[in-house]
């Protein structure tokens, strides 16, 4: 019973030490510092400067960089809105309102905060945001955003839908799966990512094995002029058009 009783107390005083230490010395420092403040830099380099160099070789010529990993791509695109001078026109098939879409549309507004022309194209059937969130967005002066084909989602109610779904089935399935992001029509990232977690690695449960590439020079001449074809196509309206914008202010 002694030996029993001895063995008890030797323990209570080993786990005391074990607590004892863990207060005074914390696995984890207290963190002061404000990370978030550095993501965004004070200063950019204008992308017409980085690209000085290069100049004769890119009137004739494109350079092609793969982006095979989720976060490169991600970082590409951030990287590109930074150093936008006058223009950013994307367009994509699914643009939605997870992690993925809202560092997209942080940057997309800060770039458009200092004066960038922001045009967005979206297809109709697989925007994942509010209706309100996009006029939100679009009453921004230097922000315009665009619906392509809007049968079946933005601005319509459910019986609208069946109804187009079930007497138009050829104009409601007409769809547009372009993805692209073209920054002062000079440089350009294409391929198969479209703005969603599940694009770029960020899904906690599933994620698609895709890949971009970001082409500098002669071939964004190209990419630009297709962009135009579509955002100038009767089929691509303003979401202004879509929406009651006095209600959803």
């Amino acid at each position: 019973m002694k030996a029993l009783l001895f063995i008890k107390w030797n323990c209570a005083f080993i786990l005391m030490l074990i607590l004892s230490a863990c207060a005074s010395d914390p696995k984890y420092q207290p963190i002061d510092e404000d990370f978030c403040a550095k993501i965004h830099p004070t200063q950019f380099t204008p992308l017409s400067k980085q690209l000085e160099p290069f100049h004769e070789q890119l009137l004739k010529q494109t350079g092609v960089v793969a982006l095979e990993e989720g976060d490169v791509s991600m970082i590409a695109r951030a990287w590109l809105t930074e150093s936008a001078e006058s223009t950013i026109d994307i367009q994509y098939f699914i643009f939605s309102a997870d992690n993925i879409g809202l560092i997209a549309v942080d940057y997309l507004l800060r770039a458009a905060d200092r004066g960038v022309k922001v045009r967005i194209l979206v297809d109709d059937i697989m925007v994942e945001a509010d209706a309100d969130d996009l006029i939100a967005l679009d009453r921004h002066p230097n922000m315009e955003i665009k619906i392509y084909n809007p049968t079946a989602n933005i601005g319509k109610k459910l019986p609208a839908k069946l109804y187009k779904l079930t007497t138009d089935f050829g104009e409601f399935n007409q769809r547009m799966h372009n993805k692209t992001f073209i920054v002062d029509g000079q440089v350009a990232i294409t391929g198969g990512r479209n703005m969603a977690d599940e694009y770029f690695d960020y899904d906690h449960e599933y994620n698609f094995r895709d890949r971009d590439v970001l082409l500098i020079g002669q071939v964004t001449h190209t990419m630009q002029a297709s962009f135009e074809q579509f955002w100038t196509s009767t089929l691509s309206v303003p979401v202004t058009e879509l929406v009651d914008v006095p209600e959803a202010e």
